[in-house]
């Protein structure tokens, strides 16, 4: 959020907009503390990666949550503007500790989320009416998806002073 004068302007991001997606992202350092939470900068890109994985056909996901708790989960974040929560503890993270990494450092973990990304792209586009499962929200078509990425990004991108 931009504050000028009095007025709150809420930032955006918009995962379709890769370019600048990227951009942002090239200019995180591996040695980059963040501002809240205990991922580091090669942890959040791989887990946004993950995520964009499960909505993008790659890794298939069940629900982590009954169907009402995460239908409330869904209108609240998607429907209602609710910002993912800091210090929200996504169920697909270990319950202690950071997960390990995948990837050899913080580029080749950029370059996987980039191919995730068009993946994800590819995919809507050969199957328009698919609903992956996200494990918080269930089932998501190609909008919710797309407002579920923009607000993870958003909270990762805050999470390094990104926006």
């Amino acid at each position: 959020m931009i504050t000028i004068g009095r007025i709150k302007i809420q930032t955006m991001i918009s995962i379709i907009e890769r370019e600048s997606i990227l951009n942002s992202l090239n200019r995180l350092e591996s040695t980059d503390k963040p501002v809240f939470g205990a991922m580091t900068p090669q942890h959040m890109v791989e887990h946004l990666a993950f995520t964009v994985a499960f909505s993008n056909g790659t890794i298939q996901q069940d629900l982590a949550y009954p169907p009402k708790i995460a239908e409330k989960v869904k209108q609240s974040l998607l429907y209602q503007g609710a910002d993912i929560p800091i210090g929200f503890k996504s169920p697909i993270l270990p319950k202690e500790g950071l997960p390990e990494l995948r990837f050899e450092d913080l580029k080749a973990a950029l370059e996987d989320l980039k191919t995730q990304l068009d993946v994800f792209d590819h995919y809507f586009g050969d199957s328009p009416n698919a609903q992956p499962i996200n494990p918080t929200m269930g089932k998501l078509n190609y909008e919710e998806w797309l407002k579920f990425h923009n607000k993870h990004f958003a909270h990762h991108f805050k999470q390094f002073d990104l926006l």
